[in-house]
């Protein structure tokens, strides 16, 4: 008896299919051409051969920079690397062919003009362009050595021409073409809609992604090991999930503070509008949750970055080593299996958060006092100072609000709060914390700001540094002791620094996953 998915999951459903889709890289009309010719493909097919090429693929961009190595020593002769480039492009050579498969179908297509032969045609041109890697690689093996410059100039040659490949150009970081491979719509959907804001629903899933893509590449290179030359093309799969876990930790640090603050303010929005009785107490609680929920993503975040880098730090095996290559290939093996073991335990745990259970005891342990609050206290009020001298002599006339120069301040004091505010609200027991977070919020989008908005976050914020300050003389003098100034100074230069000068691959990276305006984030 076949059963119809009822009205509510069927909206779930397509929520979470639009969701996946703006995950991926294509324009509409590619995602329709690549839907059609991969299910046209057999099953083998995708499984033993679609996601292994865009692994191999990933690593091949990932392994040209040497950053993505794996060099605990000093490297002079690069022969070894070039090696391992090579029998990779012998490998997506196959890989290539077994997708290919019975030509026929593309033949016919191609000769009645049908602009359906692509990918096809795609296909076709990554298979020249290997080919042509794989010779000149052949003869630069014959040198009796290869420096770094040679063996990144080699790889150029194909990336170039890589670049130019519509559909089988491997996504960056952060970046999908294979979603369909990886998860269904319905494997996210009770996560996702438990968040309020879209921004954290679009960090999740992107993580979510993110994670289970290195699972099936780790997955790929341990499969390769057991190959001839496959500890090389697993050295190759093993870059590119370096380079892929190392953006996803900075992604998850870097963003995940402002998607979560944005949640805050998405869930206090929530509690006004349904007129809850006991809205101080609410606000206190969400405010609590969502300070666990931040901190847990950056010990997973950091958990990922520790284990990857002590785990797959094996360098790259010898040409011709007298011992062969037994040793090196398991412990490649077993670094391998356990980060896998940590990607997934990531997953499983970032799926949790958007529904957090807590028992009692884990109520207690989230009551204890930050060691750094107090050093967070003294770095805020000089945020905060700075905002209210601003705002306070501001001019509010017409020829104030024309010049959009001169909102600036409010738009980096409003991304300073985030990272301050919501903490410190709770950190000491504020509690105006409520009307803060809502008249900072007000001050979110340009084009809402009037002189009432900053008037009265003006207003909140100057209590909440007087607040600050008795705070802080509260602190009992053992505390203070030991508190270095100085020191407090120089981080706070260093946050100020990072935050007014973020790189550009995090600014485009949010941009493309809707947290940031796309127009904004590549102009950067």
């Amino acid at each position: 008896m076949n059963s119809r998915p009822s009205a509510a999951e069927e909206g779930l459903l397509c929520s979470a299919e639009g969701l996946l889709c703006s995950a991926e890289r294509w324009a509409p009309a590619d995602a329709e051409l690549w839907r059609r010719w991969r299910e046209s493909l057999r099953a083998d097919q995708r499984a033993d051969a679609l996601l292994p090429l865009q692994a191999a693929l990933s690593g091949l961009v990932a392994f040209r920079h040497l950053e993505n190595h794996p060099l605990s020593v000093p490297v002079t002769d690069f022969r070894p690397h070039l090696h391992a480039v090579r029998v990779t492009y012998v490998w997506a050579l196959e890989l290539v062919a077994q997708l290919r498969g019975d030509s026929a179908p593309e033949r016919r297509l191609q000769a009645v003009g049908d602009p359906e032969a692509e990918p096809h045609s795609s296909l076709r041109a990554l298979e020249r362009s290997l080919t042509d890697a794989r010779r000149v690689s052949e003869r630069l093996l014959e040198l009796p050595l290869v420096d770094a410059g040679s063996f990144q100039a080699s790889c150029d040659l194909f990336l170039r021409d890589l670049g130019r490949n519509v559909f089988f150009r491997p996504p960056e970081p952060l970046e999908f073409s294979n979603v369909a491979e990886l998860v269904r719509p319905d494997g996210l959907t009770p996560e996702l809609d438990a968040w309020k804001s879209e921004a954290a629903k679009m960090t999740t899933m992107v993580a979510f992604l993110t994670l289970l893509r290195s699972h099936r590449f780790l997955g790929i290179a341990d499969q390769q090991i057991r190959e001839d030359d496959g500890l090389y093309r697993a050295h190759i799969v093993v870059s590119a999930v370096r380079r892929e876990l190392r953006t996803l930790t900075r992604f998850l640090l870097v963003q995940g503070v402002e998607t979560f603050a944005d949640e805050l303010e998405a869930r206090l929005l929530s509690l006004d509008a349904h007129h809850i009785t006991g809205a101080r107490a609410e606000i206190t609680k969400t405010s609590r949750q969502l300070q666990e929920l931040r901190e847990s993503v950056e010990a997973l975040a950091m958990e990922i970055h520790a284990r990857a880098r002590s785990a797959l730090d094996g360098p790259l095996p010898e040409l011709h080593p007298e011992r062969g290559h037994a040793l090196p290939a398991e412990r490649m093996r077993n670094g391998i299996r356990e980060v896998r073991r940590t990607v997934k335990d990531a997953a499983k745990q970032l799926r949790s958060l958007g529904r957090p259970m807590r028992d009692p005891k884990e109520e207690r342990k989230s009551e204890r006092v930050r060691k750094n609050t107090h050093q967070d206290i003294w770095a805020f009020r000089f945020i905060l100072r700075a905002f209210t001298a601003k705002a306070s002599v501001a001019s509010v006339g017409a020829d104030y609000w024309s010049d959009a120069g001169s909102l600036e301040f409010v738009g980096e004091f409003v991304r300073h709060f985030r990272v301050f505010g919501p903490r410190l609200t709770r950190a000491t027991e504020y509690r105006r914390g409520g009307p803060l977070t809502r008249a900072v919020s007000a001050l979110s989008h340009r084009e809402a700001i009037n002189a009432a908005s900053l008037n009265l976050a003006t207003h909140e914020c100057i209590l909440f540094l007087e607040h600050l300050d008795e705070a802080l003389a509260d602190v009992p003098r053992s505390l203070l002791a030991p508190f270095d100034k100085n020191k407090a100074a120089s981080e706070l230069r260093g946050y100020l620094s990072a935050a007014k000068d973020r790189t550009a691959a995090d600014r485009i990276a949010a941009g493309a996953f809707g947290l940031v305006d796309p127009g904004r984030a590549q102009a950067s």
